[in-house]
């Protein structure tokens, strides 16, 4: 009973201590809060789309990407996509904790900017493919 104690309190010792640690350091709070089905997240921070950046963003037809500014001062602007869509983005410059959704229906390749900062690498791709087709639908 003793190593069960020691245990409980040095968790309760530990867990204030790493509170915070592996977050996003430009953002105080975390959201937890699940996405609705059919839907991913993708983050504007710093100077990157997370995912998109680094890796592109593939979804299936229909689902819905919600964008959630985490720094300020960012755009979504599509430079290229497929020739049936009419996508817009979302052409504001806007605040930290902004969200705005669209479902992409059309599939093809959509190359995402940020204008003001594409010069500094805010770029990135969401790949919408045929129902049952993507291989990354986290964000």
């Amino acid at each position: 009973m003793r190593r069960r104690t020691y245990l409980a309190g040095a968790g309760a010792l530990v867990a204030p201590a790493l509170a915070g640690c592996g977050g996003d350091s430009s953002s105080s709070t975390t959201t937890t809060t699940p996405l609705p089905p059919d839907t991913v997240r993708c983050d504007l921070v710093d100077y990157a789309f997370r995912p998109g950046t680094d890796d592109a963003l593939v979804i299936d037809a229909g689902t819905t990407v919600r964008f959630v500014w985490r720094t300020s001062g960012h755009n979504v602007v599509p430079e290229e996509q497929p020739a049936e869509s009419t996508w817009e983005g979302e052409p504001e410059l806007l605040p930290r904790g902004h969200t705005y959704e669209y479902e992409f229906t059309v599939p093809g390749t959509y190359h995402i900017v940020c204008e003001p900062h594409v010069n500094l690498g805010m770029v990135g791709d969401i790949v919408v493919t045929e129902s049952g087709g993507a291989t990354t639908t986290d964000g």
